[in-house]
């Protein structure tokens, strides 16, 4: 058994981190450059169409220059899977992954927004610590690292909801849509909708998160959620918010939908909303 053991370091976890966090903030993810560019040859010509030209733009410029996509670096949300066999030699997990997030602040010249504490003073944290971190214990020698750069705007008009176990998929629906007509332009769309059914409160708001994790054109590997998936999304696009609020064909690029089991009184619902510029990225160790 001990030869199967996995020894990391803290300099090991935080140097990944610290990539992760910049690369997600810096350069757009897989696919999503590509997405706007058919989702612009798709739009009808107007102050929509011009947004998204912009946006593209935009991603193009900071992947050259190496500069944020947007100067609202995020909230960082960090999901680990930490192996059974895994062991951090000399560093709790949390601070090496804060130490990461720092290290990504000072060397890629990401902006602070962690103040603490938020009632009174609200001081600037000035590193952008400490980071959202969910550990996921799981069977292997691995340690699996995913980053998601929150901005205030998406995050601002995600909501929970604790539904009717009778509400099914036309209340999750529903309360999707209020979720984006109520808040989607200020979310910078074309938008990624993560929703999380199931579990309690807590629960459904990190299936919701988890679901945005991975390139465009995730969807679940269920048939019953992937057609829900798609019926959202296009119920969504009907209302015509479009790219940036100007109205448009496109408000959400995709849907996607994560569930677990639930009290048979409850369904816990979690829309939790992604700007357009799509900021995760993952490795493993």
């Amino acid at each position: 058994m001990r030869e199967n053991i996995k020894l990391i370091s803290k300099e090991e976890i935080s140097r990944a981190v610290a990539v992760l966090y910049a690369t997600a903030c810096v350069k757009p993810h897989c696919g999503v450059e590509e997405r706007l560019k058919q989702i612009l040859s798709e739009e009808d010509p107007g102050p929509g169409r011009e947004a998204l030209r912009i946006e593209i733009d935009n991603l193009e410029v900071a992947g050259e220059l190496g500069l944020p996509i947007c100067q609202d670096t995020g909230t960082a949300i960090v999901f680990i899977q930490l192996g059974n066999m895994v062991c951090i030699s000399d560093s709790s997990l949390s601070d090496a992954v804060n130490e990461g997030i720092s290290r990504a602040c000072a060397e890629a010249y990401l902006r602070s927004s962690q103040v603490f504490p938020p009632i009174g003073t609200r001081k600037n944290t000035t590193n952008n610590t400490p980071a959202v971190v969910h550990i996921d214990h799981v069977f292997g020698n691995e340690l699996k690292i995913s980053i998601l750069a929150k901005g205030a705007g998406s995050e601002n008009v995600s909501r929970s909801a604790m539904l009717s176990p009778l509400a099914g998929e036309q209340g999750i629906t529903e309360f999707a849509e209020a979720c984006v007509r109520t808040g989607a332009s200020r979310a910078c769309p074309p938008l990624i909708v993560g929703i999380g059914v199931g579990g309690n409160l807590e629960t459904s708001g990190i299936l919701a998160k988890k679901a945005l994790l991975g390139g465009l054109g995730t969807h679940s590997d269920d048939s019953e959620l992937r057609e829900l998936e798609l019926k959202i999304t296009e119920r969504l696009n009907a209302t015509g918010i479009g790219p940036q609020g100007f109205g448009g064909r496109t408000t959400v690029m995709e849907t996607r939908i994560l569930q677990t089991a639930c009290h048979m009184a409850s369904l816990p619902v979690t829309v939790c909303i992604e700007c357009h510029a799509h900021r995760t990225a993952s490795c493993v160790l």
